[in-house]
Formats: structure tokens, sequence, C-alpha cells
């Protein structure tokens, strides 16, 4: 009898275990996501046309699918020859900046962006904590 409650527990231990362990990869399967764009702009791009892409960028961020988001200029004194701006925008998976990217509005970036841009890189990760 002592056998069989010895070997029920085990079993039982071994489950609860086997259990917490899929729960943990799951969890650790969404991790955050993180989307970075830094747009150089042209020498002769209009003030107001940077302004309106900053709006586009800050309205967007309004969406439920985004968990942070942070604009800002480039004042790093190795690189002061251009204007550039950072949009960084965070989501609590990569699902959701996928489901982000067919928002109808998402395509009017590059609408506003290409004529005023002279280059555009863009970071894309899974945060790491």
């Amino acid at each position: 009898m002592k056998k069989i409650i010895f070997r029920l527990s085990l079993l039982m231990v071994s489950f609860t275990l086997l259990q917490n362990r899929a729960i943990a990869q799951a969890a650790g399967s969404s991790r955050p996501f993180r989307h970075i764009v830094i747009i150089t702009f042209k020498a002769g791009a209009a003030p107001d046309s940077i302004k309106a892409l900053d709006k586009l960028y800050a309205d967007l961020a309004k969406s439920a699918l985004v968990k942070d988001f942070e604009c800002g200029v480039n004042v790093s004194a190795r690189d002061t020859a251009s204007n550039k701006h950072i949009y960084n925008t965070t989501f609590a998976s990569k699902e959701d900046m996928e489901s982000y990217r067919k928002i109808p509005e998402y395509k009017r970036l590059f609408q506003l962006s290409l004529p005023i841009a002279d280059e555009v890189n863009v970071v894309d990760y899974t945060i790491n904590k």
C-alpha cells in the first residue's frame, strides 16, 4: 500500500512539473516584440511633411495592438550631418505587429515617407529580459 501511495505521489509531482514547464514555455513564446524604424530625411524635405509623418506614427500608436511607442530625433554627436527620426514601437508579440501592419492607415506611412526619405532602416527583434 505504501508503494502505491508513493508511486501515485511521484506521478502527481511529475505531472505537475510537466504542466508547469508547458505553461512557462507557452508564456515565453509570446515575449514582447520591438519594431524600430530610423528614417534619414532628404536635405530638402519639407518640415510639414516630416511633422505629418510623425503625427501618423503617433496616431497609429494609439492602436490596442501597440504596447508602447516612442519617437525622437537623433542628436548623436557622431551623426550631425543628417536629419534622422526614430520610431520605436513595442508589441506584445510578433503576431501583433503583423496584425498592426494590416491597419489601413499603416500603408500611408509609405506614401508619406518615401518621397521625403533618403534612407530607411528597420530593426525588428524579440525582447529578451
